[in-house]
């Protein structure tokens, strides 16, 4: 009886960590751009420093999964929480936007030994199904990103630029001593089986599926780079205010959140690929409007439809990676975070460098990748329906 109460304890600890830990990625998300503008960073330096945590994400968090599923994930969690800290002081103390980079490597090197961890932990601890579990998460760390970038901005706006920093060390190191105190870590499994097959498989060659999905986490994780590196200081150089920046972003947070809370009933009706076919739409819309737009109520509603399109991508995706490697389950969630990571990295690096000739060319890049992903889906979708696709 002790031993489930400290368990469901523990749980509920995983849950604020990861609640704390991605509200504080928004708060020094979009601090950082609007900080690097005000120390006089160009476009190009804005995205560079952006990619710099893209480029470590893209593979640190995939050794990260290995080495956690051999060693305690309990220590990389409370390890990954205070290094995280320590790179919002470093953050802090910087003068030079080209040293902002160094900061995000150690940042991104922390985020990386966090996320695998944590979704080992929690896919793990979970007393219901996968899904439901996986649900609960996403909940969780959505709900942070809808308030992430608002707590940020009000920072900036009602005290100073390093104020988001400051903040975010704080609770970072307070975490981080917690969780060796809280975190109970749940015995591993033995079985290398999968788990039973889903609908993204059941009528469909294994590699398209894979393909699939992980054509979508790219393509989400890239737009979300360049939302996240570059749209801030765009919007800046717009005249917006910082907490109107916030507020933008919110719209994206609030709708992704949405979207995970109500992503078993999407799933219902239109199944795992059908969620990954209307992610990409959607999030080509959302570029196309982001391209077009200097008003704040349209980038609001554009940033409500990213919030949806990489909602539902993510929801089908990640379901889709930790069911296909059942019980290592700190390998696929580094598979997964890696990717994200990979799309971190080229998305800011490649609308840095569009952006030299047009400030919302980024967004234009979004749009023809979103459209290019759709149309490769939907052949690997109509080659596993047709057999005679099969063989070209």
């Amino acid at each position: 009886m002790e031993s489930d109460k400290r368990k469901a304890t523990s749980l509920r600890f995983l849950f604020v960590a990861t609640f704390i830990s991605q509200m504080l990625t928004g708060v020094v998300g979009i601090a950082v751009p609007i900080y690097a503008n005000r120390l006089g960073a160009s476009p190009l330096l804005v995205g560079l420093i952006g990619s710099a945590g893209g480029l470590i994400y893209s593979f640190m968090p995939l050794v990260s999964g290995i080495l956690c599923d051999r060693l305690n994930r309990k220590a990389f969690v409370s390890a990954s929480l205070i290094s995280y800290g320590i790179s919002c002081l470093l953050y802090s103390l910087i003068e030079e936007p080209a040293t902002l980079a160094l900061a995000k490597v150690l940042e991104y090197l922390s985020i990386a030994a966090f996320w695998p961890a944590m979704e080992a932990l929690i896919a793990d601890s979970g007393k219901g199904g996968l899904e439901e579990t996986l649900k609960r998460f996403n909940v969780s760390w959505g709900s942070a990103m809808v308030i992430g970038p608002i707590v940020g901005g009000s920072l900036i706006s009602g005290w100073s630029i390093k104020a988001p920093f400051l903040f975010s060390a704080a609770l970072l190191l307070s975490f981080g001593l917690l969780s060796f105190l809280m975190i109970a870590e749940p015995p591993r499994g033995t079985e290398k089986k999968r788990l039973p097959v889903t609908d993204l498989e059941a009528n469909s060659p294994v590699q398209g599926s894979t393909v699939t999905s992980l054509a979508s986490i790219l393509l989400f994780s890239s737009i979300g780079g360049i939302v996240l590196a570059l749209f801030p200081s765009y919007a800046t150089d717009l005249g917006i205010l910082p907490f109107e920046i916030g507020v933008i972003t919110f719209m994206s947070g609030a709708a992704r959140t949405f979207t995970f809370y109500q992503a078993n009933r999407i799933e219902a009706r239109l199944g795992k690929l059908g969620m990954l076919l209307l992610g990409s739409l959607t999030l080509a819309v959302a570029s196309v409007l982001a391209f077009s737009s200097t008003s704040i109520l349209v980038f609001m509603l554009c940033f409500l439809i990213f919030g949806f399109g990489s909602g539902v991508s993510y929801a089908a995706s990640i379901s889709f990676i930790l069911r296909r490697w059942g019980s290592s389950r700190g390998y696929a969630a580094g598979v997964f975070e890696s990717l994200i990571g990979i799309g971190y990295f080229t998305g800011p690096l490649i609308g840095g460098i569009v952006s030299e000739y047009a400030p919302n060319a980024p967004y234009m890049y979004g749009f023809a990748l979103s459209l290019a992903v759709f149309f490769v889906q939907l052949l690997l979708r109509e080659k596993s329906r047709n057999p005679r696709l099969r063989s070209l």
